[in-house]
């Protein structure tokens, strides 16, 4: 029988494997000019030129997320991809080359049904839109726009779209603005029920730099997987640790020099995403000192094998424990796979036919 003690394996202080095994989706920052100053944004704050991105750089992102079949899914940073007069270009230039979703996020107020279905023109296939609050007082204080008009414009786009464009829209829970079912309700009173249309119920995050703190609870986290999420490139080719280093203060690479590929397999960065992941040893000041990240531990001896082993390494020792029985002891490592690669679909089945067989058997004593 295995012991607990065998799923501990020794903490090194660098690694030379890859933690995250799988280049997440990626978000692209287009530019990061805005007509909107939400004080929950960085944007306002930026030390960064506000500018567009370059487009020889963007066709060699473009190229090799094709390549590589990377999922170029967002084309959004800390500005308004709108803003922009060759969006449509990108989009159409995604889609050509099969290099991912193509799509982005907007706060909606320039979504006019001619830019709509200019966007739908060149192949764009969903959108997301952060409206945030169908509050009108509470829209003016965090938005500064005109909800009215955003509203209309949302209207304006489920009538144009075809039932096949999926359209999410926001609302956000922060505190001044929580979302209860009566504001969800509301939210299918504005906009209808249609099978294309999603609200996307999102909790306030902090972004350092943010003129202001809207999360419902400013405690500090011990761990942190949020580089597993969006591999986040800035317009200027900077990839920065996670998309809510907004002003890029920790900088994984430049893909105007090196690939994406190289950049998130890079021992260091991985190292450091493993780092941010248990807090421990290393971490970037942009995590601790600027972010929500808590000091990491020093004094970390061990760590269990499904963070500590290379992840083929930690499947081959799961599936062994399967074979013989050991569902117990198997759970922790399938979980700490699920975490370290999310798109994973075999480890999730896994680990909910897991979390199935334990709570049936807890209901059984």
């Amino acid at each position: 029988m295995t012991s607990p003690n065998a799923l501990m394996v020794p903490l090194e202080r660098t690694i030379g494997y890859a933690f995250y095994p799988r280049v997440p989706k990626i978000s692209l920052e287009l530019t990061n000019h805005c007509n909107l100053a939400c004080p929950y944004c960085a944007n306002v704050t930026l030390t960064r030129p506000k500018t567009y991105i370059e487009w020889p750089l963007l066709e060699k992102i473009v190229e090799e997320c094709a390549e590589r079949k990377f999922n170029l899914a967002y084309l959004h940073g800390v500005g308004e991809p709108l803003l922009w007069d060759r969006l449509e270009e990108v989009i159409s230039l995604i889609k050509r080359k099969g290099a991912g979703a193509g799509s982005f996020g907007t706060n909606g107020t320039l979504l006019h049904p001619e830019r709509v279905r200019s966007l739908l023109d060149a192949g764009l296939e969903n959108i997301y839109v952060s409206i945030d609050t169908l509050d009108p007082e509470i829209y003016k204080k965090t938005r500064g726009g005109k909800l009215s008009k955003v509203i209309r414009n949302v209207q304006e786009m489920i009538d144009i779209a075809p039932r096949t464009f999926q359209i999410t829209i926001a609302l956000m829970d922060h505190k001044d603005h929580r979302v209860t079912q009566e504001r969800i309700d509301e939210f299918y009173e504005v906009f209808g029920r249609h099978e294309n249309v999603r609200t996307n119920l999102v909790q306030n995050q902090f972004f350092p730099g943010a003129p202001g703190d809207y999360r419902v609870d400013p405690a500090g986290i011990e761990q942190c997987y949020s580089p597993v999420n969006y591999f986040f490139i800035a317009l200027d080719g900077r990839a920065a640790i996670c998309c809510m280093d907004q002003d890029v203060k920790h900088v994984l690479g430049n893909v105007a020099t090196r690939s994406i590929h190289d950049i998130w397999y890079d021992p260091a960065n991985q190292t450091t995403f493993r780092n941010i992941a248990l807090g421990v040893y290393d971490c970037p000041d942009a995590c601790t000192k600027d972010c929500v990240l808590k000091p990491p531990r020093q004094d970390a001896k061990q760590v269990q094998l499904g963070y500590g082993m290379a992840y083929e390494e930690a499947v081959r020792f799961a599936n062994v424990l399967l074979f013989n029985g050991q569902a117990e002891f198997a759970m922790p490592i399938v979980r700490a796979l699920v975490l370290r690669d999310p798109t994973n679909q075999q480890a999730r089945a896994v680990l909910q036919q897991l979390e199935r067989q334990t709570s049936q058997a807890a209901a059984a004593e």
